[in-house]
């Protein structure tokens, strides 16, 4: 994993921000477009500056072996097992489609795909594409960050660590080509927008994946070289809008985080002492990624802010027609996600969160704490057989659990018999979920329970459905009666 000569990544990053910076500011100061001459020169000059800044230190060595390892790894292939070429070549091609898929299903357009259909209908085009994006920033990136920085970073810290160092060096590297007329990040992203962090965040959970690649395809830059490129080439083929790029973002950090909990932080690889994933790991990914309740120990993705974008809780909290004195009963809070807002809404009411997990709901009562609330109780048990009294709550509401219960119907059966007449019972089922269960069924399960469906909101893969519990027949034989 390392070198004879550990490098010194701390001199390599001052002088490569150095170099590109340096070359950079001209073309700021002079307010110049970057693809104009000589703008042009000095943008490409820039965009070397972590080789550059490589071959300095490393020549300053005199190491010949130093050398050879280092080009060994730039163009030795055979390091690089078939499986990681599938890794390299398709990652961020499915990636980027699901983001995609993901961001249409949610309400932005379908794209034109216009740079995708140009190459196909002039397929001469496709190579020298393809070399224009090699240069532009795989290559020239690569030689240094990986090439030379990692190395240096994992001879003193552990490989998570190592990956994070270098990934907010390197997102802080881009940092001038927001001011660039002509770069993507100025004309498009642009500075201090919603795109703006989404980029700059984005290299810190990569180089996570670029470290993992890199130390299991023994330590090949040009395994970081081309799963750089298909970065670059895979985001132009699939082009995203600013919520397809949030949604890549998330897409990153979860898999970022899934390849830490199989590979373990300290190598990122299958070791001799980490080659098998401990079984409780293991039981935790699959439930994740499978159906049923999301485990306890991976909750921090629950309260990602980026869940916003889906669902905001205040919005959630509008959905469920709150009064000041309402009582409020949460199915799966999780780790309070839309606990904490829901609570502020009833000042003079009560929230009763219900978990399966304790652990769950002992991190809810953290959050809760900590937002001074002190209307809220904390009951474990199986939603199937609520343990409360009948027709005590007025209002009772579920995100994205309803499928993940053992038994949906029973689970209805017990919310009615909770639930006051008149009383509201809000379902909402998010997109990524895979225990998500469509409006139409949810509706039909309930119905069957004797709810009314009253409203709905938002789209078929994103919604939150309304209904109320009837109230007795009156004597004089009208129809149902429901009261807000």
């Amino acid at each position: 994993m390392k070198t004879s000569k550990p490098a010194n990544p701390w001199k390599f990053f001052a002088l490569a921000l150095s170099i590109s910076w340096f070359f950079w500011m001209w073309v700021i100061l002079l307010d110049w477009n970057v693809f104009t001459f000589p703008a042009i020169i000095l943008g490409a000059l820039g965009l070397f500056g972590p080789a550059i800044a490589e071959i300095i230190l490393i020549s300053r060595t005199h190491d010949k072996e130093e050398w050879r390892d280092y080009w060994q790894r730039v163009f030795d292939i055979r390091r690089i097992g078939k499986r990681w070429h599938l890794v390299i070549w398709l990652t961020f091609p499915v990636l980027n489609t699901l983001a995609l898929l993901l961001s249409v299903l949610t309400g932005s357009p379908w794209p034109e795909f216009e740079t995708a259909r140009n190459l196909l209908s002039e397929p001469w085009r496709i190579l020298p594409f393809a070399i224009f994006i090699l240069l532009y920033g795989p290559l020239p990136e690569e030689l240094g960050w990986r090439g030379y920085a990692l190395d240096g970073l994992q001879a003193r810290y552990n490989a998570l660590f190592s990956s994070l160092i270098l990934g907010a060096v390197w997102a802080l590297w881009h940092f001038p080509l927001f001011f660039m007329e002509g770069q993507w990040q100025h004309d498009v992203l642009k500075f201090g927008t919603l795109d703006f962090w989404t980029f700059i965040f984005s290299p810190i959970f990569l180089s996570i994946l670029f470290t993992w690649i890199y130390n299991n395809t023994n330590r090949s830059t040009l395994s970081a070289i081309l799963f750089h490129f298909m970065c670059n080439f895979s985001g132009n083929l699939i082009p995203l809008t600013e919520r397809g790029r949030l949604y890549s973002l998330i897409l990153t950090i979860i898999l970022s985080m899934t390849v830490t909990l199989i590979f373990g932080p300290e190598t990122l690889t299958r070791n001799r002492k980490g080659c098998q994933m401990r079984s409780t790991e293991k039981g935790i990914l699959e439930r994740f990624l499978g159906r049923g309740v999301c485990p306890y120990q991976l909750s921090f993705i629950l309260d990602s802010p980026f869940r916003r974008l889906i669902l905001s809780p205040q919005r959630l909290a509008d959905r469920l027609h709150l009064k000041e004195d309402s009582r409020v009963l949460e199915i799966g809070p999780g780790s309070g996600y839309f606990s904490v807002e829901v609570a502020r809404r009833i000042p003079h009411g009560h929230l009763e969160l219900f978990d399966i997990q304790q652990e769950m709901l002992e991190k809810a009562h953290h959050k809760i704490e900590s937002a001074g609330l002190n209307n809220v109780g904390f009951t474990r048990g199986d939603a199937v057989d609520l343990p409360f009294d009948e027709g005590e709550f007025d209002v009772v509401f579920l995100v994205a659990v309803l499928g993940e219960v053992s038994d949906p119907e029973a689970c209805l059966r017990s919310i009615y018999k909770v639930l006051r007449p008149s009383g509201l019972l809000s379902i909402t089922e998010q997109p990524g979920d895979p225990d998500f269960l469509p409006q139409r069924t949810v509706i039909a399960m309930a119905e069957k329970q004797g709810f009314k469906f009253v409203e709905s909101y938002g789209g078929k893969r994103n919604y939150t459905a309304n209904f109320r519990k009837p109230v007795p027949r009156m004597e004089t034989g009208k129809s149902d009666i429901f009261t807000s």
